[in-house]
């Protein structure tokens, strides 16, 4: 804790200090001689009412060219002041969105000076564009962020953000619904933000678009070695009220429904949001093990069938004010709640045979849960325009508590068969009955402080701080009924009572320049603390980690540098290349050593020992649009020092049971391409396509394994008349390697058919999930001594039917279409 505060104010005050040095030398440059100002005001030529958040630049000729000196935006009554402008002769160019932009050469001096108000008239050719071509692509690619926009995904309409990012290009999800990208895990952000929620728990109807960082710069956490994935839920930026109400109606008692109300007037923006998602889902898993003797050959023979239902109901409400208490200051606050239940009902029988095939034993188990949980969060964010252009002052602030409960009854059951006792009695000790109790609360907090200081239009520093903690106390109490009794035992080993915090305290600085040689270059170098510290309440016993360490080792590897370089090649090409050093660190499962079990025959136990990761990667990227197509092409290098991966071997003391733990191994190596196309044929057919090819090798002290991989997504949308659009989305996964054996290839291919009425602003959609019922997770565990192979699924076919429908309609004369000057979602630091 001492160490923590230490870090925060050394990096605090190093935050400020360079924060008032350069302001203070921007200053002093204002002060050593004298300046201008110019004010007045913008009107609609129409009917002579204000133009709120109008552009206002000034701009004054140098060499031959023209220079931005300043500028500003107008406030809600279409009034401006532009401050330290040099004196002289200049040039004032007022815009705004569908209006002709307005000049005046204007002579400043060193007392104020005052314009006639500027009448802004509409440009009718430039409101036809853009009522042709405001429709949002469904894909925007750059060297930066991809961009996807979830309106035009029409296979996840009335699903989670689990399936819709199943199609985002470049991300995969695996049996558990967790996102990856290249292989590693992505960091999973709402509104630039950290969440407690699963992608299962987020409806795809409140989210407006997904962002995708692939190589984040020294700005982001340095744990995002595996990108970020950003969904931006929905918040509406035109004028009035409007929004939607959905609701859908699929196989296996599939429910959802989802109402979003905005409403924007003058400096107000408020959006209201709440869902609901309720599914039964029929899942089958199976486990087969063959275990081999020194020779090599069979020795025993395990099949474990299991039938499954997943039982989830979620609610999710949101509620964000926007106030524009002028041009300059944007504030928001935000309130979230979710909550539900999720159970995974399930029915296990198992088989052990003898190195002939006989049987020897079998059994069952029944798990019946009855989990819930509850979410709440918070926020508060604020944005501080300078009057300089470009100069500008964001604090973030959420917190978040998360309470899952943890509740469940299990049934064993275990019989001889073909042995010296009784065939079909019951095995000593068994029946087994099994209660479930305990619960997790997590508390998650975060602020973040981020100044970008221009130094010319071609030259910009920025400055961060931040400060993450969460919280997590961890009760999960396996109680076991006394045999020929009604009293339950606790048992500790396979209980969990903890209590663990984590934190991740930041400073960073960026530079950024554009070189004559029309190249841009941004360095930046990140400096974080961290540690994670949990405490077992059954023994006292402590595990977890410092970095850099209480007696001030690793401060090395505590420095997280990148750099980016940006050459234009054109107005519609560009070449990027970008380095980063990112680390992994250990999260509670890694760690703690109480034994994690839901299936009899194989357990999870964490190890104190294992350390964070470190990766280093470089990218080269080059983006280009051609009339209709959009390409994004990247070679990829990442190297990952020390990364920890599950290891599995059998139990000493009894090798039917496989114990999986985490150890750190010498490194993961993969290089590869990354090639996305966005292609329209005519009006009606687009095409989206991505393929991911790389070497993948890993390597331990005693295994190495390697093989080329690859992942491939295509998405096929035709319009047909009628307002009729079809859309199929396609994957395939192929087969993947792990370091003790591999995974088979994965395909899958989703359809959807929307049809829209009232001027397309309401729909029905029809949609068929894993058409071919193909989207099984087959893992094989390939070892001397044993060779395993299982079978998980996430969800089955099934149908659905969505209807959407429009509420209120947005105010149509030009002054209420204005927009309320909120600015991207920053969720750097």
């Amino acid at each position: 804790m001492n160490q923590s505060i230490r870090f925060l104010t050394v990096g605090l005050l190093y935050y400020v200090l360079s924060t008032l040095w350069f302001c203070s030398v921007s200053a002093q440059g204002q002060f050593l001689q004298p300046t201008g100002e110019l004010s007045g005001q913008v009107l609609d030529a129409a009917n002579q009412q204000p133009l709120p958040f109008a552009a206002v630049t000034v701009r004054v000729a140098k060499a031959g060219r023209d220079t931005l000196v300043g500028g500003t935006t107008a406030d809600a009554a279409g009034h401006y002041v532009v401050q330290h402008l040099p004196l002289g002769t200049a040039t004032v160019l007022v815009s705004f969105v569908g209006y002709e932009t307005a000049s005046q050469a204007i002579t400043l001096t060193d007392k104020p000076l005052v314009l006639a108000p500027v009448s802004l008239r509409a440009d009718a050719t430039l409101l036809k564009e853009v009522k042709v071509q405001g429709e949002k692509s469904d894909l925007s690619l750059s060297a930066e962020k991809r961009v996807f926009n979830v309106g035009k995904n029409l296979t996840s309409v009335g699903n989670t953000a689990e399936a819709l990012l199943r199609s985002v290009p470049s991300i995969t999800i695996d049996e558990s619904g967790n996102a990856s990208l290249r292989n590693m895990a992505t960091t999973i952000y709402v509104n630039g933000k950290p969440t407690q929620l699963t992608l299962a728990q987020i409806p795809a109807n409140q989210i407006e678009s997904v962002e995708v960082i692939t190589n984040p710069s020294a700005r982001y956490d340095a744990s995002t070695s595996g990108g970020i994935v950003n969904l931006v839920l929905k918040r509406n930026r035109e004028a009035g009220y409007n929004g939607m109400v959905s609701v859908g109606l699929g196989q296996n008692h599939r429910y959802d429904a989802t109402a979003n109300l905005d409403w924007h007037e003058g400096r107000w923006n408020v959006t209201t949001l709440y869902s609901f998602n309720a599914t039964q889902n029929p899942l089958t898993g199976y486990v087969s093990r063959v275990s081999n003797g020194a020779n090599g050959k069979p020795t025993s023979f395990y099949d474990q069938n299991t039938n499954l239902s997943l039982n989830n109901t979620f609610h999710n409400g949101r509620l964000a004010i926007d106030y524009a208490v002028n041009p300059r200051n944007v504030f928001t606050v935000a309130g979230t709640v979710a909550s539900g239940a999720f159970n995974t009902v399930s029915a296990q029988t198992y088989t052990f045979r003898d190195a002939v095939g006989n049987r020897t034993a079998y059994g069952g188990r029944n798990l019946d849960p009855q989990n819930n949980f509850t979410n709440l969060g918070a926020e508060f964010d604020w944005k501080h325009s300078f009057a300089r252009k470009g100069q500008e002052l964001t604090l973030l602030t959420s917190l978040t508590r998360n309470q899952v409960s943890n509740a469940a009854n299990w049934l064993t059951t275990a019989y001889n068969a073909e042995s010296s006792a009784t065939p079909g009695t019951s095995q000593p000790t068994y029946p087994e009955r099994d209660r479930i109790d305990g619960r997790i609360i997590g508390t998650q907090r975060l602020v973040q402080l981020d100044y970008v200081h221009p130094l010319s239009d071609s030259a910009k520093w920025e400055f961060g701080v931040r400060s993450y903690t969460y919280n997590r106390d961890t009760k999960y109490f396996f109680n076991q009924l006394l045999e020929g009794s009604s009293a339950y035992v606790l048992l500790p080993t396979y209980s969990q009572d903890a209590d663990i915090r984590e934190t991740v305290n930041a400073v960073y600085a960026l530079y950024s320049k554009k070189l004559r040689s029309g190249i841009d270059i941004q360095a930046g170098l990140r400096l974080e603390q961290s540690s994670l510290h949990g405490l077992s309440r059954f023994d006292g016993s402590t595990f977890g980690y410092n970095y850099p360490s209480n007696t001030g080792q690793n401060w090395f590897k505590s420095f997280f540098p990148s750099f980016s370089a940006t050459k234009k090649l054109s107005e519609a090409s560009e070449l990027n290349f970008s380095l980063s050093r990112k680390v992994g660190r250990p999260n509670f499962r890694h760690l703690f050593v109480g034994i994690q079990a839901n299936d009899r025959q194989n357990i999870t136990i964490g190890n104190p020992a294992v350390r964070p990761e470190f990766i280093n990667t470089a990218e080269l990227t080059y983006t280009c649009t051609k009339g209709p197509l959009q390409s994004l092409s990247t070679a990829y290098y990442i190297y990952e020092d020390h990364t920890i991966k599950p290891f599995t071997s059998p139990l000493a003391t009894d090798s039917s049971i496989l114990v999986t733990t985490f150890i750190n191994v010498n490194a993961d190596i993969q290089y590869g391409i990354d090639q996305t196309l966005k292609l329209d044929i005519g009006k009606k057919l687009s095409l989206t396509g991505n393929v991911n090819l790389r070497q993948f090798t890993i390597q331990s002290s005693t295994i190495s394994n390697s093989a080329w991989v690859y992942n491939a997504k295509l998405i096929l949308t035709y319009r047909f008349p009628a307002g009729v659009t079809a859309q199929v989305s396609g994957f395939r996964d192929s087969r993947g390697v792990s370091l003790q054996g591999y995974r088979l290839p994965v395909n899958a291919l989703d359809l959807a058919l929307r049809k829209g009425f009232w001027d397309n602003r309401g729909s029905i959609v029809f949609t068929v999930n894993d058409a071919f019922n193909s989207r099984r997770f087959v893992s094989v565990l390939d070892q001397p001594l044993l060779y395993q192979t299982s079978m998980n699924r996430r969800e089955v076919r099934f149908y659905k039917l969505t209807v959407q429908l429009p509420l209120g309609k947005p105010a149509t004369t030009r002054r209420t279409q204005r927009r309320l000057d909120r600015p991207d979602v920053d969720f750097s630091n």
